[in-house]
């Protein structure tokens, strides 16, 4: 009986240290096959919740068989220990990933944006913008959005972002009634 408790926390808790550690992801179970005949074991149990359940039956069953416990009791208390590790794993982490706050902002939200050159803009060479993102000064190559457009864009001019292509702002010049609705500061 030793002999499954060890070989289970043998192969357990290598995975859970490398999930601790590394980093690596709590999903790492497989999808179903594209087939529909599904991926076994994997395909439901995620491989962080396994390493969970392992470890925890193996330590569980180890210390109980070293306090003298017999061996169906060892085998009945390690099985629910490690079915409650993997059950917490699982539902703690899938409430993480349900609350987990972004901090990235899309293109799409960047458009509309009111931002000021820092470096001249124009249809031979790109510039760059301030622009404020969620409270805090964020810096882009900006380009024009008309390539026709004559003239450069010089520094502190107001633009505002018409879209981001390929990590770049097309910009063009804020509208002089625009320019006391603008709060950007820089």
């Amino acid at each position: 009986m030793n002999g499954l408790f060890i070989f289970a926390l043998a192969a357990g808790a290598p995975l859970l240290l490398w999930f601790v550690f590394s980093g690596g992801d709590a999903d790492l179970g497989g999808d179903a096959d594209a087939d529909g005949s599904g991926g076994g074991v994997m395909s439901v149990i995620p491989l962080s919740t396994l390493a969970f359940v392992l470890t925890f039956f193996g330590v569980t069953g180890l210390v109980t068989r070293w306090a003298g416990t017999g061996p169906v009791t060892a085998l009945g208390l390690a099985l629910a220990i490690g079915v409650v590790a993997g059950v917490l794993n699982s539902t703690v982490f899938a409430w993480l990933r349900r609350t987990e706050v972004s901090s990235e902002v899309t293109d799409k939200e960047l458009e509309g944006t009111i931002a000021r050159v820092a470096l001249p803009v124009s249809a031979l060479h790109r510039g760059r913008i301030v622009l404020d993102v969620g409270g805090s000064q964020a810096r882009m190559t900006a380009a024009p959005v008309d390539e026709g457009e004559n003239g450069e864009i010089e520094v502190g001019a107001r633009v505002i972002v018409v879209r981001v292509k390929d990590g770049v702002a097309l910009v063009t010049r804020l509208a002089p009634e625009l320019e006391g609705m603008s709060e950007l500061e820089t």
